[in-house]
């Protein structure tokens, strides 16, 4: 998306991204109310920005750019589902052939119209998938339908591995099981040995114990809180310093949120204080 000038504010598209991707964010995890954005929304957004891309931006110019996306996103959606259009779901392109897309910049006596709208059409639109998780899609077909509803950062194709690797453990535990009732009728054998005089099950037994074992201490590892804990809450733009003292007691008392905490980019960090102070004060 081009940059906006609109009001005196220029937004360029790096900056427009990462307010959508921002607020989309809010959507996922629940954070968004179903009034909309909450001034506390806007404001963590606005300071997140400017420390960003080190300019000045107010909750105030976040809501104005939020109602110039709402705009974009309702024309996209007029064009998208116009007669003979066809929407790319997987590329986010609305396809016209080229006498629909003439005719619709050109009247019958030849003079200009709908100028605006050339951005949108036979061109990739990569903000779309942010702007109907924003806004609601109640068009989506295909795999857009799907994809509005995942986790930012997580890939279709990557989803779409796991439940083939689902299915492949399904079978194989089916067939597993098949070949347990088979071998319940045949008559018992003496545990082998291999060729260095190991027991098998011995060697298993050691196996599961190791495992055991590191899977405990793993877990001791975790009750301990992350370093640098502190500094990652403390420095958080956007929120008031009761509200940060209060998210870090909540991670004192919660170890494994607290590590879930520090793994995570500073969209989420955002997201999880805003959601916690929503819930809490």
């Amino acid at each position: 998306m081009e940059g906006e000038v609109k009001g005196g504010t220029v937004w360029t598209a790096s900056q427009s991204s990462f307010v959508q991707t921002f607020l989309a964010n809010l959507v996922v995890d629940g954070t968004k109310t179903s009034t909309g954005y909450k001034k506390v929304h806007l404001n963590a957004c606005a300071k997140a920005l400017n420390e960003h891309f080190k300019i000045n931006r107010s909750g105030e110019q976040i809501a104005n750019h939020l109602k110039t996306l709402k705009k974009k996103y309702a024309r996209i959606n007029i064009l998208k589902n116009k007669s003979a259009s066809c929407w790319d779901d997987e590329n986010f392109i609305i396809r016209w052939d080229h006498e629909m897309y003439t005719s619709h910049f050109k009247d019958e006596e030849g003079k200009d119209r709908n100028k605006g709208d050339d951005e949108y059409i036979n061109k990739p639109l990569p903000y779309y998938a942010n702007l109907a998780t924003i806004f609601g899609d109640s068009v989506a077909t295909g795999q857009f339908a799907k994809m509005s509803s995942e986790p930012l950062g997580v890939d279709a194709d990557e989803e779409a591995n796991k439940e083939e690797m689902n299915v492949g453990t399904t079978s194989n535990g089916t067939l597993a099981q098949e070949d347990t009732a088979a071998s319940g009728n045949r008559p018992s054998k003496r545990t082998k040995r291999d060729d260095n005089g190991a027991d098998p099950l011995i060697e298993a037994l050691d196996r599961g114990t190791e495992t055991i074992a590191n899977a405990i201490r793993d877990a001791a590892s975790k009750k301990a809180l992350p370093p640098g804990l502190f500094e990652a809450v403390d420095s958080l733009p956007g929120f008031e310093l009761e509200h940060k003292a209060e998210y870090y007691s909540y991670l004192l008392n919660n170890p494994n949120i607290a590590h879930g905490f520090m793994d995570a980019p500073l969209l989420y960090k955002l997201s999880m204080v805003t959601k916690f102070v929503n819930s809490n004060m």
